[in-house]
């Protein structure tokens, strides 16, 4: 898409390589939180998206992984693998950004994305204990209001910027960082 955008505008084309760099980010944070979200729907089906090497970190070894896992260290990997999906959603705010002010159908389109997977990953995080994805599901009132919020905001880069940090916040775990910088050297995940 952002090859599309480009081709749509030279403005948007003044950011190209920057924004293709982001681009990939982006999508990694959007297919990271679909990941999370489908963990026990993939484990019923013996399918694990996991990176392993989060979870040999923390202890965890993903060859036990099952339907019924409720372990401490699966827990921690599960809580660095969000902390991870926000990084690649700030940069997805970052790509989104770059995009002109005046190109609100475009930024729409980038902030619903963004902020449906902030919100999914927020319901994640505070029920760490879920079973299956419906259990983190997030609302049609969620959805409705994200819509609105983002045609409210999505001319102010200030105001997307606020809105990001704080809805995002607790995405974030305590004593562990993950930069954007970091992102480049894990982009298999």
């Amino acid at each position: 898409l952002a090859k599309l955008f480009c081709h749509y505008s030279p403005e948007i084309a003044a950011h190209e390589t920057e924004l293709l760099k982001l681009s990939v980010s982006f999508g990694q944070g959007l297919q990271m939180t679909n990941i999370l979200k489908d963990i026990w729907d993939d484990a019923s089906r013996d399918v694990c998206w996991l990176p392993q090497d989060i979870f040999t970190e923390t202890g965890y070894q993903l060859s036990d992984l099952t339907t019924t896992t409720n372990d401490k260290n699966f827990q921690l990997g599960l809580e660095r693998l969000i902390s991870i999906a926000q990084g690649h959603l700030q940069n997805a705010l970052n790509f989104t950004l770059l995009i002109p002010s005046h190109e609100t159908g475009i930024r729409n389109f980038c902030l619903l994305a963004l902020g449906m997977a902030v919100l999914t990953l927020r319901k994640i995080k505070q029920h760490p204990d879920f079973t299956n994805s419906s259990q983190v599901k997030i609302t049609r009132n969620s959805v409705k209001a994200t819509i609105f919020t983002t045609r409210l905001a999505v001319r102010s880069n200030t105001f997307l910027s606020l809105l990001f940090n704080v809805s995002s916040r607790p995405l974030k775990t305590p004593g562990w960082t993950y930069s954007p910088q970091s992102l480049k050297a894990k982009s298999a995940l």
